[in-house]
């Protein structure tokens, strides 16, 4: 096997300067052609859109590859007005255009990107240019190109830390040199890069994580090394692939926040601290002092459960029949909560107003129902000896059940006294009667409850702090003065980066497909190898340009069976090296695990997780799995024309290979580059009786 890894001559450039050209001018040919918002453009376009206006918003995906949309719209002179409704014209000073290319060149990197790979795993001119051309070639890698998505950057920043770990790799033999560090370094960053752009991104981080150990622990078993020299490797992999990428991953969401200081549709996820500081926000714009007579929003910190809500409609569904008091992201005029005493409810609203002290017995009376917040005795709904938390009783009906004992737990701004204010005190809510503690949970409540957030009062005497920490957000008071935030409390990069993280991986938990929904799009991940079903990105009239995301149908079932035989070679391999059967050189044998297992370790990490999660999925989660396929068939294949075939018929196996694909390629470009006319017409392109070119797609997969 010719080992080439770390050259890199004249010819080499000129291959990948080659490659490049071709490459761009596939994903750029009249990539404008469609003038209407298409597919996902809607969301990713006026997410660009927000960086402009600097409104917050909030999304599942993490923001670098948004950002990198909205420097695409800043580029092209968008002013932030086109919010890039779905199906919407394009309107003249909108230059979609541009903002298209500039991710069609992203897209673009791959291609030379994969080539030089291939070089530094050991691949001949050749096979890499094969390998090159099968990426370039690919029918779904092209059009996902082609558009204002995330795939563009997810794929280029992939294509880059694989690039990046087989450089290092193949400086193995001079650590700590200048070079070493510089493609240790570029991983590092390149790793960040991937996973800011989408959490896909944590799986090639496990991929290099998983080489990394296998090559600590080969050395480790070196006796030659020192362990001074030992502790220097582990410690430079730490700082470049561990706090590196972190740091890469946090600076992401500090240039997020930094561009995103107006309120905007997202604030409401956030903390009262971070939406007291936001521009124009209502937050920002309220008393800092609370006291008896005040209305007030009541938030959780526990992420994801927002403010705690009661309407006229919603019980529970026993005979009781309890009115529903529970948790609701958003703002509502159902969230408002008087502030009562014990003693006396209409003497509350008097001036002077009588602030609320650590240890205030309080009521909480609902002040569009006129209710109160209560818990109460008995067997609870949920068969757990936790109470239900309830809106019961009326201005006339009061209880011991209503009253609730205030715990400071702390003030942000620890000048104050010790009493409650808004945004920045955090504080428990004790029911003065059971002594049991008011405690957020991430439960839903079933349709009869809206699928509200649970609310309930924990006789446990250990609990989850965040769940039982609760602040004032709002205040409603005319006998107070509004009041500086901007004085009283600070940003914090690594608490407000936690929080958006984990209001993220919520709300991508509930993107789960709905039987009684289902769209066209979507597809198990079973299917994607096979190309059992592929994606209409667009309407499907007549007249209408349309796009169609289906693969290179021979570069997907070759790398299939390339990727799931690949276990059984090795394991016929290794059984034949036990034997001592095995006809490889010396050395010759490692060069191949260490390029195959990058290659197919790629490949599993970036599909076989996909069967675990339970969101809905399409066939372009497939594509990063589907960059290591295309390499690992592509050295696959320069494995067996080395066994097979004359060392100088590498050229025409590779070429011959290569004119296939491409003519594939071609076949199925009125798909990838729009199709005008009847679709129809193309009804000579149904390979499989899945796929709906023609007809509609009428199964659930």
């Amino acid at each position: 096997m010719e080992n080439n890894a770390t050259a890199f001559d004249s010819t080499d450039r000129l291959i990948a300067l080659c490659l490049t050209l071709l490459c761009l001018a596939t994903r750029l040919y009249r990539v404008g052609r469609r003038t209407i918002v298409s597919w996902d453009e809607t969301h990713f376009g006026k997410f660009g859109a927000f960086y402009i206006n600097g409104t917050f918003y909030h999304d599942v995906h993490p923001p670098l590859a948004k950002m990198l949309v909205g420097l695409s719209e800043f580029v092209s002179g968008h002013n932030g007005s086109f919010m890039y409704s779905s199906g919407a014209t394009y309107p003249d000073y909108v230059n979609y255009t541009f903002q298209r290319s500039f991710l069609a060149v992203l897209g673009a990197l791959i291609v030379p990107f994969a080539y030089r790979t291939c070089r530094f795993l050991g691949f001949g001119r050749a096979a890499a240019t094969m390998g090159a051309l099968f990426v370039l070639f690919d029918n779904a890698l092209c059009v996902i190109s082609r558009f204002i998505l995330l795939d563009p950057p997810l794929l280029c920043f992939t294509a880059m830390s694989l690039l990046a770990y087989a450089g290092f790799a193949a400086q193995a033999h001079r650590p700590f040199s200048a070079v070493w560090w510089r493609w240790l370094v570029f991983t590092g960053i390149s790793l960040g890069l991937t996973v800011s752009a989408k959490w896909v991104g944590l799986f090639v981080i496990t991929l290099v994580g998983l080489c990394t150990m296998e090559e600590l622990l080969r050395l480790y078993s070196d006796r030659s090394i020192s362990a001074n020299t030992q502790l220097a490797h582990w410690a430079a992999r730490c700082a470049c692939l561990i706090v590196l990428p972190a740091m890469v991953y946090l600076a992401s969401f500090q240039l997020h926040f930094a561009l995103l200081r107006s309120r905007g549709t997202g604030d409401f996820r956030m903390p009262s601290t971070f939406q007291a500081l936001q521009r124009n926000s209502v937050v920002a714009r309220q008393p800092h002092d609370v006291a008896l007579g005040s209305q007030i929003t009541l938030r959780s910190h526990l992420p994801g459960f927002g403010l705690i809500y009661s309407n006229h409609t919603n019980r529970f569904p026993d005979r009781r029949g309890e009115w529903v008091a529970a948790g609701m992201p958003g703002k509502q005029t159902n969230n408002w909560w008087q502030v009562v005493s014990a003693a006396n409810m209409e003497n509350d609203t008097v001036s002077p107003p009588q602030s609320i002290g650590d240890g205030a017995l309080v009521r909480f009376f609902h002040a569009s129902t006129r209710r109160f917040l209560r818990t109460g005795p008995g067997k609870p709904y949920n068969q757990r000896w936790d109470r239900r938390v309830f809106a019961g009783g009326n201005a006339t009906d009061t209880s011991a059940w209503d009253l609730w004992r205030i715990h400071i737990i702390d003030e942000a701004s620890s000048s104050l006294s010790s009493r409650v204010y808004s945004v920045t005190t955090r504080f428990q809510l004790f029911n003065a009667l059971s002594g049991c503690l008011l405690q957020a949970t991430p439960n839903q409540l079933p349709a009869w409850g809206r699928q509200l957030s649970e609310l309930i009062c924990t006789d446990a005497n250990s609990t989850s702090a965040e769940t039982t920490l609760w602040n004032v957000e709002q205040v409603h008071d005319k006998r107070l003065k509004r009041a500086d935030f901007r004085q009283l409390v600070g940003r914090s990069l690594l608490r407000d980066t936690i929080w958006l993280n984990r209001e993220m991986a919520r709300s991508n938990n509930r993107l789960i497909p709905d039987p009684d929904r289902y769209k066209h799009t979507e597809s198990d991940p079973w299917t994607w190898p096979l190309l059992l079903y592929p994606m209409r990105m667009v309407s499907w009239t007549d007249t209408s340009v349309k796009y169609y995301e289906v693969g290179n149908p021979l570069l997907w079932w070759a790398s299939t069976a390339c990727c799931i035989l690949y276990p059984l070679q090795m394991l016929f391999w290794l059984l034949r090296q036990h034997r001592q059967s095995s006809t490889w050189l010396p050395g010759e044998f490692k060069q191949f695990w260490d390029s195959s297992k990058l290659l197919w370790g790629g490949w599993a990490l970036h599909y076989l997780p996909f069967f675990l999660m339970g969101r809905v999925t399409y066939i372009h989660h497939y594509l990063p799995a589907l960059y290591f396929a295309l390499l690992l068939l592509a050295f696959e294949l320069q494995c067996f024309a080395r066994w097979y075939l004359p060392r100088q018929a590498m050229w025409l196996f590779a070429a011959a290979i290569s004119v296939a694909v491409g003519y594939v390629f071609v076949l199925f470009s009125p798909l990838t580059f729009g199709w005008e006319r009847p679709a129809k017409e193309l009804a000579h392109l149904v390979w499989l009786s899945t796929w709906n070119i023609v007809k509609d797609r009428n199964v659930v997969v």
